[in-house]
């Protein structure tokens, strides 16, 4: 019994022991060797797709956009004190205007005729000193006669003859007439402050006061807006500051209006918005249909891109690498970067004969075997 029982453990054995050897020898026959590969397959040729570019000078668009504001808004105030008389100008917010308009008037008729008494003074003491310029300075005396003669105290004073004697001059200087003649000159610039003119054409934007108020110099009366000129203010990015320059020519337009203007960058600010990293560039626009808040886009025709290629943005690998195939190897590249776009990106340093990677990036090293799928 005991003979039999180690006869069939002996085959039992002998038949895993077989088992065991065959399935060794199958394992290691289906085995590859990974002595010498390098990560992610390197071995295996990857199908990728490749494209060519043509390298050459890029026109350059420029998307803007932004809010439209008045070029002048300006606050009026009062310069003198009176009350506040109509004129044929209705004021009211959004009545329009024409440069020298009489927008506000104030009463000035006290002051007109303190004018007038000042100038009875003066022309009072010019006749009193015609006698002694007769007999001590008759040389003069014919000029300054015709002077009184043209003389109007209604009327704003013409200057005094032009005194050639140093002992007329000081003549004149003792009868005091210099200081009278230039105290009037002052308050006859000063009665034009009683009108204000309007400075351009434009509408009210609101009003402070109305005709019967009274005003002290410094009330504020009105804000003004001027209609003719307006400007764009719109943020571009860091990218593109190097392509804008004052007096390119913008095409803007209004969503929904169905119109279009052409503008013209003015200035370009020097100072970057901290928090998108963009540069304000301010744009003259006029025309009609334009209002102050209205939203405006267009296009800027920048400089040129020069010797630049456009590629996908997909093909960019590690901000401004790019993957080439050469003879069914990758090779990864540095290029300059230029611009990006939306779904493009400008770049500088490639071949047109370079076959770059556009597609299969992923996963792709440099010196990798590859196939081209054109």
């Amino acid at each position: 019994m005991k003979k039999r029982q180690w006869i069939i453990s002996g085959i039992l054995t002998l038949l895993i022991l077989l088992v065991a050897t065959f399935t060794f020898q199958n394992f290691r026959a289906q085995k590859k060797s990974t002595v010498g590969e390098k990560p992610n397959g390197g071995a295996t040729s990857k199908s990728v797709l490749t494209d060519t570019f043509r390298v050459a000078d890029i026109t350059n668009e420029i998307r803007i956009d932004g809010r439209l504001t008045a070029y002048e808004k300006i606050e009026i105030a009062a310069e003198v004190t009176g009350r506040l008389v109509a004129t044929d100008k209705t004021i009211k917010p959004g009545i329009g205007f024409r440069e020298g308009d009489v927008l506000f008037e104030v009463e000035g008729e006290d002051a007109r005729l303190n004018l007038f008494a000042q100038r009875s003074t003066l022309l009072n003491a010019l006749t009193q000193m015609m006698p002694d310029l007769k007999f001590d300075y008759p040389e003069a005396f014919e000029k300054w006669r015709d002077y009184l003669d043209a003389f109007e105290v209604e009327k704003p004073l013409r200057d005094f003859p032009k005194v050639t004697d140093q002992k007329e001059k000081y003549y004149l200087g003792s009868r005091d007439v210099y200081t009278q003649f230039y105290s009037i000159k002052a308050q006859e610039d000063r009665l034009k402050d009683y009108r204000i003119y309007a400075p351009f054409s434009g509408v009210f934007l609101n009003v402070q006061k109305y005709p019967g108020a009274l005003v002290t110099p410094g009330s504020p009366l009105a804000s003004i807006m001027n209609t003719s000129r307006y400007e764009l203010v719109a943020p571009i990015n860091m990218s593109d500051f190097a392509y804008v320059k004052p007096g390119q020519v913008v095409e803007l337009s209004a969503e929904g209006l169905g119109l279009s203007w052409s503008g013209r960058v003015s200035r370009i600010s020097n100072q970057i918005d901290q928090m998108t990293q963009s540069i304000p560039v301010y744009i003259s626009v006029s025309g009609r249909g334009l209002r102050d808040g209205m939203y405006l886009s267009g296009a800027l025709d920048g400089s040129p891109i020069t010797q630049a290629a456009q590629i996908p943005r997909t093909a960019l690998v590690d901000q401004d690498h790019v993957f080439i195939l050469r003879d069914s190897i990758v090779r990864k590249a540095q290029l300059e970067v230029l611009k990006r776009v939306e779904e493009s990106v400008y770049v500088r340093g490639l071949k047109p004969t370079d076959r770059v990677v556009i597609d299969g990036v992923q996963g792709l090293f440099d010196g990798q075997k590859a196939t081209d799928r054109n």
